[in-house]
């Protein structure tokens, strides 16, 4: 929730404006690279209206993170709950928190002790959503008056059993308490596509969520809107190739584009500073279409060196700079591991995600077993895509999509302290793109990185030359 891709401040004005008013020129014959908002989101449908016809993906498809990923709090999915009688208590801003229920509607509670032994500096928020499967963290947001998100200090991890901590980025005596505001950059991984007003596509104007808010990751984020497709399908004499026609079908894309479909949301360099993406300034900010090139919406950018760093939303980052991915030649996927419609459980997980990897590896892999020089365990996944603590998220643990030779050194489930980023510690150097690749010349795309120097200072000097030539 932490993604950072609309242009920021951070350099004299004038040359940031000039960078702005670039992109905010008419285009050739007069069109404008602005693009509503309303008009972006049009052609969505009820996903319910996609079961009726693909039931039995709908019903595995219910059960995956991705549909779990957004919905309202309930007895049933608000579990474990730090009552009042017990609740949370963070040392580092000696404060409580607690989670409770009261007439069938849940509550976010902070207080303090006074001098006098009293409860003191009480806020209470109403959870109106929960963002987050509870695979691994579930977050708790509250709707204001406004329209906007706010997340809530403390959420629920999943790690041995499940237990509470705070939000990542909360674990400091001055944390944001409760006005960290949940952006569209957010909302645009965590859930399907929403209502927002025709100013939504304008970076410097607050993220207000004013009409229908989905709950779930839909058909539609990786399909396509579906308005066309139920149209065509109850038109009478229309053929099957017709009704395939009118809907994205990822499998049916090219390797790059359909990797893309996941990579929309999973191609994170960095969530520290950089910034790891800039959403092109023609684009809304939930404009993205299955099948198009992921870069005519985004651009990604990285550091130099790139980032070791284990962190949240980087499994295709990691995945792209294994070998096992580089001399594929587009052959290993998301999808060659991941049924998106449907989760192995259990044992069948393990023996499943092994078996993709013998696939590949399973001739060598015997030879190299007869030969003494690998143990005879089949848990490829353990060994090579070992599960982590994230280094962003101190309280998550995940798999690694970096498959590597070796199981890298060290207890990689060891507790970590979460790092606080300052202007002091963060990143000063280089930002190179990184997707795509190759990434577009020209003098458009060169005031895009020149851009991602100066807009999160990670290279003043460098990028304010640019800027000005």
């Amino acid at each position: 929730m932490r993604k950072r891709w609309w242009i920021a401040g951070g350099v004299p004005g004038l040359v940031l404006l000039a960078g702005v008013a670039y992109f905010q020129r008419p285009r050739p014959g007069g069109a404008s690279h602005s693009q509503s908002p309303a008009t972006a989101a049009s052609g969505y449908v009820d996903p319910a209206l996609c079961a009726t016809c693909h039931p039995k993906i709908a019903q595995t498809y219910k059960f995956t993170g991705m549909a779990r990923s957004f919905y309202r709090p309930s007895a049933e999915n608000t579990i474990g709950l730090p009552h009042q009688s017990q609740p949370y208590y963070h040392k580092a801003s000696d404060s409580y928190f607690s989670i409770f229920e009261r007439q069938g509607r849940f509550y976010q509670r902070r207080y303090q002790i006074g001098f006098d032994g009293k409860e003191t500096n009480i806020i209470e928020k109403e959870i109106d959503f929960v963002m987050g499967s509870g695979n691994h963290v579930r977050a708790y947001l509250n709707r204001t008056s406004r329209n906007t998100l706010v997340e809530l200090p403390l959420a629920w991890y999943s790690e041995n059993g499940g237990y509470w901590a705070m939000n990542a980025g909360y674990d400091r005596p001055d944390h944001p308490g409760f006005r960290r505001t949940i952006t569209y950059q957010c909302m645009f991984c965590h859930n399907g596509v929403p209502e927002i007003p025709s100013t939504g596509g304008d970076p410097v104007v607050e993220p207000v969520f004013t009409g229908r808010m989905p709950e779930g990751i839909d058909c539609q984020r990786c399909h396509g809107p579906g308005a066309k497709h139920v149209t065509v399908a109850q038109t009478a004499g229309t053929t099957r190739e017709e009704i395939r026609g009118a809907i994205v079908d990822p499998a049916r894309l090219s390797p790059e584009r359909e990797m893309e479909v996941c990579l929309q949301c999973h191609l994170e360099t960095t969530s520290y500073r950089l910034p790891n993406a800039i959403v092109r300034y023609e684009r809304g900010p939930f404009s993205y279409r299955p099948g198009e090139p992921l870069g005519d919406f985004v651009f990604h950018f990285d550091s130099v060196p790139a980032n070791e760093k284990f962190e949240i939303a980087g499994q295709g980052y990691r995945l792209r700079r294994s070998a096992c991915f580089r001399m594929s030649a587009g052959r290993l996927r998301c999808t060659t591991c991941h049924n998106p419609h449907d989760i192995p459980r259990g044992e069948t997980a393990a023996q499943h995600y092994n078996q993709v990897c013998r696939q590949c590896h399973g001739a060598a892999l015997n030879q190299l077993v007869a030969a003494g020089r690998h143990t005879q365990s089949t848990e490829c996944v353990a060994c090579h895509m070992p599960k982590r603590r994230t280094d962003d998220a101190v309280h998550v643990v995940m798999t690694d999509h970096y498959i590597q030779r070796r199981r890298p050194a060290g207890d990689l489930l060891a507790p970590l302290v979460e790092r606080r980023e300052t202007n002091e510690n963060s990143y000063r150097g280089q930002v190179v793109p990184y997707y795509p690749q190759p990434f577009p010349t020209g003098a458009e795309s060169d005031l895009y990185l020149a851009m991602a120097q100066v807009s999160q200072n990670s290279n003043l000097k460098q990028g304010i030359a640019q800027l000005m030539t």
